[in-house]
């Protein structure tokens, strides 16, 4: 996924082209170089600074424990997003968003991590400006979860990039700062680089921080709390460190800045959460004098209320580079030149699908006051069994376990722990922690319906491709040659009503989908298996589908229903098919299986050796600088078959380096 980009000149050739008239240019260049309503010369810089894993604890959005003064300050001079949305709440999946202009579950890259390619029509943000005159560059991780070699110009770990860039050529760049990670949220030695720069009277005070109601009230958490507000104090000043270095390297004047964050806080309940705190991100729109036409209503500076979703971005930033975005961006901009307000949306969409090695499928919409969340595996707790969410290395999750298992939880910490219901409800305006559940409010009901209404709507517009199993997504593109994106737009390839359909049956957990299994379309048989194992009771009905399902042509089926009968007891059948299942090399189908087999098998002593084996064939060779061939679906695979181990008593490795 991370490679070496080495300097192109493709800018430097579209400049000739452009004052020889010699050179072709391809349809799309030709379309946006045709419709720029500025010339190239007055073309502005587009500078990205992206957090990573914040919520907006800022002073300009009235947190009452913020210190960040460079930023408020800035904000003063800026326009201010107060209900800007990620599309994800994690970090992959919302930055292939940010990359591409198109939702990560139309593309198929919505699981973190996986690496899904692209087809030629999908052209990335980057790509786009460049073709365009642009010098682009990149400043450390891309994270799209499809391969970003040649989208830059310039890849290195540098805050000045625009030094480097040609003479009176314009630039965008994409700058991560990440002192902010979750890996220093949760980890003192992590955070201490970061903190060091920081003067110790901006140190927070954990005995005074205002605490979520989510969490136990207890010193640690209060302790691990301030560290993160601690952290963004330091965010404060590493941006205004690279706002300083613009100024003085004569560039500000030049360039729309937008500051931003890839989702919310790297703490539980936010970070890979579908609620506000997930997905609320972040927003400052900084435009220099020379372009205020692009500012709402010509404004120097505004709070702007309006819900903004990210899908937005890419769009906004090729239009104020005057570049006509491409046509299969699902966003439009909410800057245009002369505009008097920023364009605005009656909703906004996210999605959570699997993360690390734990599978999940969840959706949501909000429309400025009601946010409503719709779970199609809600049968799976909020903090999942395995080792992202255990006690090896994040202190938030150590101190989480500690207060469950002592059994201290308050009745709003329980929910961490929880099956979670087919359905959420809040209403932000009268309850803006998320605390309450409306979904079953018969007063609500229309609010609830129209909301839910509205997002079967966008999944099925969409094309979302969540409802295939991901091991499922892959095999279907590749045996019709296509890419997942090309795939699922092909409705007899992707059928995706009839799928999304047995989704929302299964999802219901009353085991009524079993008729489902008669279906020829195997996505639709999983979906048969999962009512099974969703509706978490046994039947001689149920016992016999899953029974017959391990014999399914399908890995993904037989997958599921050794899963379901693990679940159900009916260990002696769901070993032996796990056992021959272990022996699949596809990466994707590989992760799937170790995951299964980790959630439903208590003892796996009888396939103990194979476990090992296979666990094996992920890992790197000695000396190298991780313990797995890869941080995607080797790490993963990895973890899932050592959980295994661990509930049977039989683990013993310390390599789990997950952050």
């Amino acid at each position: 996924m991370f490679s070496v980009i080495r300097l192109s000149h493709t800018c430097l050739i579209v400049l000739l082209c452009l004052s020889l008239g010699g050179c072709s240019k391809s349809d799309s260049q030709a379309e946006s170089l045709s419709t720029a309503p500025m010339e190239q010369t007055a073309r502005p810089n587009i500078l990205w600074i992206v957090a990573e894993d914040i919520s907006p604890f800022f002073g300009c959005y009235g947190n009452p424990d913020a210190d960040t003064p460079n930023l408020d300050a800035y904000a003063e001079r800026s326009h201010v997003f107060l209900n800007a949305f990620s599309t994800a709440p994690i970090c992959a999946p919302s930055r292939s968003t940010l990359a591409t202009g198109i939702y990560a579950t139309t593309l198929g890259t919505q699981n973190l991590r996986s690496s899904v390619p692209i087809p030629e029509s999908v052209t990335p943000m980057a790509k786009v400006f460049g073709e365009n005159g642009y010098w682009t560059a990149l400043r450390n991780k891309t994270d799209y979860n499809f391969d970003p070699d040649g989208l830059y110009d310039y890849w290195k770990d540098d805050t000045r990039p625009w030094l480097n860039c040609p003479e009176d050529t314009p630039f965008f760049s994409f700058m991560n700062l990440g002192s902010t990670h979750e890996g220093s949220g949760n980890r003192p030695d992590r955070a201490a680089p970061a903190l060091a720069r920081l003067a110790k009277d901006r140190f927070h005070n954990p005995e005074t921080i205002n605490l979520p109601p989510y969490y136990p009230d207890t010193p640690e958490m209060r302790r691990i709390w301030a560290r993160y507000h601690d952290l963004l104090s330091v965010w404060d000043q590493d941006v205004q460190e690279v706002l300083d270095d613009l100024e003085a390297d004569g560039r500000a004047d030049d360039t729309i800045v937008f500051l931003m964050a890839d989702h919310g806080l790297g703490l539980p309940r936010y970070k890979r959460w579908l609620y506000k705190t997930g997905i609320h991100v972040p927003l400052i729109i900084h435009i220099p004098e020379k372009f205020r036409d692009f500012s709402p209503g010509g404004k120097r500076s505004s709070k702007e209320e309006a819900i903004v979703s990210y899908l937005d971005l890419p769009p906004t930033a090729l239009n104020l580079a005057g570049i006509t975005p491409p046509k299969n961006m699902q966003g439009s901009s909410i800057l245009s030149k002369g505009a008097q307000s920023i364009k605005k949306r009656d909703y906004i969409f996210a999605a959570r699908d699997r993360a690390d090695d734990m599978y999940d499928l969840s959706r949501a919409v909000y429309d400025g006051r009601y946010l409503y969340i719709r779970h199609y595996m809600s049968h799976l707790p909020p903090i999942q069994e395995g080792y992202i969410f255990s006690t090896e290395e994040k202190e938030s999750l150590m101190e989480l376990h500690r207060v469950h298992d002592a059994g201290e939880d308050s009745d709003i910490s329980l929910r961490l722990w929880s099956e979670r219901p087919v359905e959420e409800l809040y209403d932000l305006k009268n309850d803006p922690q998320e605390l309450n559940n409306l979904a079953d409010n018969k007063s609500l009901t229309k609010e609830k319906d129209r909301l839910a209404k509205k997002l079967r709507h966008w999944i099925l517009e969409t094309r979302d491709s969540g409802f295939l199993p991901e091991p499922e997504m892959h095999r279907r593109a590749q045996a019709a040659g296509l890419t997942p994106y090309e795939m699922m737009q092909d409705n007899s390839l992707y059928p995706l009503e009839d799928i999304l359909s047995a989704a929302e049956e299964a999802s219901l957990r009353t085991g009524s989908g079993l008729q489902l299994f008669n279906s020829e379309d195997p996505a639709v048989r999983y979906w048969a298996v999962m009512s099974v194992i969703m509706a978490k009771r046994k039947t001689p009905a149920m016992e016999e589908l899953l029974i017959e399902a391990v014999l399914d042509p399908n890995d993904i089926v037989r997958t599921a229903a050794a899963e379901g009968l693990g679940r159900m007891g009916r260990e002696d059948i769901a070993v032996t098919v796990f056992e021959k299942l272990l022996d699949e090399t596809e990466p994707n189908l590989g992760l799937f299986v170790a995951r299964s087999l980790a959630i439903s098998i208590d003892d796996v002593r009888p396939i103990e050796a194979k476990i090992r084996a296979t666990r094996e064939r992920y890992l790197a060779p000695p000396g190298s600088a991780r313990p797995w061939k890869d941080f995607l679906y080797s790490a993963f695979s990895t973890w899932a078959l050592e959980w295994s181990l661990v509930k049977s008593e039989l683990n013993e490795f310390s390599d789990f380096k997950g952050l």
